[in-house]
């Protein structure tokens, strides 16, 4: 089982294999879902003078289609789909560039094996790429209200087996998660008494 213990300003995170290996496939599917790709899959082959153009906001960039990138880059307004249009053609590049940046920084934690050292930085960034994942999965279960978290725990021993596995990887994601910002807290609260 995971364990997370503080040691000096670092937080070291130990996984069983099996615990990392996991977490490599779905971080790995976590940084496609990021990265830019053209609707039928291929590689983005825009000119780089057009990648430029996206980076500085100053071409539009469509809203998602799959809902679990929706719930990653959501609509400012709803009920605006101009403003939203707006907003994401002005910030949508650098959050998706901050967020591949996550998952970047766990995969590479996750590459150097069982025994992971987290600095302050790295815990920042892995709270971040595990909430997202798990704004992933909350989407692929269905989940999107406190009701519906409560009734898809409540229907937990009726669900189909893969959503069985999503739940159960859905837990173990917010458990290191929730150490992880447990960890942090309290090596600021260590700052702040010294």
């Amino acid at each position: 089982m995971a364990a997370i213990d503080a040691r000096g300003d670092d937080v070291v995170l130990r996984l069983e294999d099996n615990e990392r290996s996991l977490m490599l496939t779905v971080f790995t599917d976590l940084a496609a879902l990021l990265s830019e790709e053209t609707e039928d899959g291929e590689e983005d082959s825009r000119p780089d003078s057009e990648n430029w153009e996206a980076r500085l906001g100053l071409i539009d960039r469509p809203r998602p289609d799959d809902p679990a990138l929706l719930r990653l880059f959501p609509d400012v307004d709803p009920l605006d789909e101009e403003r939203s249009a707006e907003f994401r053609r002005l910030t949508e590049f650098d959050l998706a560039q901050a967020k591949a940046h996550n998952v970047r920084i766990i995969l590479m934690g996750l590459r150097r094996g069982a025994a992971i050292t987290l600095t302050r930085d790295d815990v920042l960034a892995w709270m971040k790429g595990l909430n997202d994942l798990r704004l992933v999965l909350a989407v692929r279960l269905g989940i999107d209200t406190e009701e519906a978290q409560e009734e898809t725990y409540a229907r937990r021993g009726e669900l189909d087996e893969s959503e069985e596995l999503t739940l159960t990887l859905y837990d173990f994601l917010t458990w290191i998660q929730d150490r992880l910002t447990t960890s942090l807290l309290a090596e600021m609260q260590g700052d702040e008494d010294a």
